[in-house]
């Protein structure tokens, strides 16, 4: 199953099995974070390593695992395409990042350092200055945080950014937080994170586009009781502004999502929080759905 850690891409991944917050994975795995966002956590099998597939594929494309048994390898097109001639390539210590100028749809961006998890109390203390704090990690469910360290607070109207994907769609999202634009993939989708060291579930937005010519797809319809009986998400009465037939579901304080039916398929726009900064982050949710504007194709 594919990830978004580019240092481990594909993973084994129990079948049948779905991790939750509080349920702990079997012995021998551990929970990891997919590309899927129907089913963004799964229990992987630890010691298994995966290397990338080497082929032969034309500029612009990649090797992949392939899904066919007796096959070595299928060659996919890379997340960002080409551009100038050749597929962008950084230097270390950067990744491509999309930009909205046109005739330059990505730049280079300096990465990063991941943050430091906090510690484990030790002895059933934490270290002077810390404190402890429960956390939705069912393998650590209580950290030692810095007194007083409170996440930030939801962006204010001067604090977003506009993001368009023209004859698509545009929207507004805080300019602090991170978006991937994994648009031309398969399943077309926008990830959004809000850069903060969480264990296990993480603030994010999603919009993806699911439609009848895609891998697996599954009827908006049937992904609405999934949900429904999956999560226990209970129906709202209207989360999308302008009169949209759209179906509004909410699992109570872990996830709200939104189904926009269309001519070809449907719209999935989602969000996800730790119970703790669930209410906290809604707004930029409600934000995104009320300038949520779509395009007719150029």
């Amino acid at each position: 199953m594919r990830t978004p850690d580019p240092r481990q891409p594909w993973a084994c991944v129990l079948q049948n099995v779905r991790y939750r917050n509080g349920i702990e994975c079997p012995k021998g795995s551990q929970p990891l974070t997919t590309s899927d966002v129907y089913d963004p956590f799964k229990c992987a099998v630890t010691g298994v390593r995966l290397s990338p597939p080497k082929g032969p594929c034309p500029p612009g494309h990649r090797s992949v695992p392939s899904a066919e048994p007796g096959k070595d390898y299928e060659c996919e097109k890379t997340e960002f395409g080409k551009v100038g001639g050749g597929g962008l390539m950084c230097p270390r210590g950067t990744h491509p990042a999309p930009v909205q100028t046109p005739g330059k749809p990505l730049r280079c961006e300096a990465d990063k350092a991941a943050p430091k998890a906090p510690p484990q109390p030790k002895d059933g203390r934490c270290p002077d200055g810390t404190e402890k704090k429960v956390s939705e990690d069912p393998f650590a469910p209580v950290r030692c945080v810095p007194k007083g360290e409170e996440p930030p607070k939801a962006p204010k109207a001067k604090d977003y950014r506009s993001y368009r994907l023209p004859g698509t769609l545009s929207f507004d999202y805080p300019r602090d937080w991170h978006l991937s634009d994994g648009w031309k993939d398969e399943v077309p989708t926008l990830l959004i994170q809000l850069p903060l060291p969480l264990e296990g579930r993480q603030v994010t937005l999603s919009l993806a586009r699911h439609t009848p010519r895609a891998q697996g797809y599954v009827d908006m319809n049937a992904a609405i009781w999934r949900e429904k009986e999956w999560h226990r998400a209970r129906e709202l009465d209207a989360c999308l502004p302008r009169d949209r037939k759209a179906v509004c579901l909410e699992t109570a304080g872990e996830s709200r999502t939104a189904y926009l039916r269309q001519e070809e398929g449907y719209l999935i726009l989602s969000y996800s929080a730790p119970m703790d900064l669930f209410k906290r982050y809604l707004p930029v949710y409600l934000r995104l759905l009320d300038t949520l504007r779509l395009e007719k194709p150029e």
